[in-house]
């Protein structure tokens, strides 16, 4: 398995930025976010028609591009994460994470024995074509691996200061909109009560040695979340940056 050069960063206590990808999975797409200076992109299937060929392809372009391939996946199941990993994601992000026991389990399907229950299912994607012993790949994949997990529920803010505390977890990734929901402020982005349940996410992370997350297509929401000690950094998404790009230079044109 390739070197996961946003999980060392973690580890450093840097900040890394990416993007979503949800229509445009043309395999130029790495190239072009590599080239943009993005450490990594995801491919969201909870919410869009991607599929495991089209990621897998998406794979291929992205370690030859230096950018990191995240999958998330519909729902909090073994088979959904476990095929993410199969088919080439260097991390995978688990949404509705509800519960401690929610996020052990979701932990432990990441990771082959004697650190989890991972079924050993290894293909080209995962070792680039090249035969090596099972024991290396092995290792390597649950040490290059990268286990985000979702926030988004008053259920796992309830628990934040545990589950952030597991072994194998990397990011805790705060879900805005549905955490907002949650809280009964939707979109209510300059209320305390949301920024007071970011700051208690952030909190447990730096306590237990990993980083917290959020994603945004508001420049400022997200710089605010930065200054406020998040370090896994989402912008808005293929869709997002696209409408605003064509928008704000047409807008341009037409004046």
């Amino acid at each position: 398995m390739h070197k996961n050069a946003v999980k060392q960063k973690l580890r450093e206590g840097k900040c890394v930025y990416g993007t979503s990808l949800e229509d445009c999975l043309g395999s130029e797409m790495p190239l072009i976010l590599a080239k943009a200076g993005l450490d990594f992109f995801f491919v969201d299937t909870e919410h869009s028609p991607a599929g495991y060929s089209e990621f897998q392809a998406l794979v291929r372009t992205a370690h030859y591009s230096g950018i990191v391939p995240l999958l998330r996946v519909t729902q909090n199941r073994p088979e959904l994460i476990s095929r993410a990993l199969d088919n080439g994601a260097m991390g995978v992000i688990v949404p509705r994470v509800k519960s401690l026991e929610d996020a052990r389990e979701a932990l432990d399907i990441m990771k082959f024995p004697p650190e989890g229950h991972r079924g050993f299912g290894l293909r080209t994607i995962n070792t680039d074509v090249m035969e090596g012993p099972a024991a290396e790949e092995i290792a390597a994949c649950n040490r290059e691996t990268l286990a985000v997990l979702m926030v988004e529920t008053t259920t796992a803010l309830d628990e934040v200061e545990e589950i952030a505390k597991l072994p194998g977890l990397d990011v805790l990734f705060i879900g805005p909109y549905d955490l907002s929901l949650a809280l009964g402020i939707i979109e209510q982005f300059d209320n305390p009560i949301f920024w007071n349940a970011v700051d208690r996410v952030v909190a447990a992370c730096n306590a237990a040695g990993t980083a917290a997350g959020l994603q945004t297509g508001r420049m400022d929401l997200l710089i605010e979340a930065r200054r406020r000690g998040v370090r896994f950094l989402i912008y808005s998404s293929d869709v997002g940056i696209l409408l605003s790009g064509y928008k704000q230079a047409v807008g341009e044109l037409k004046k």
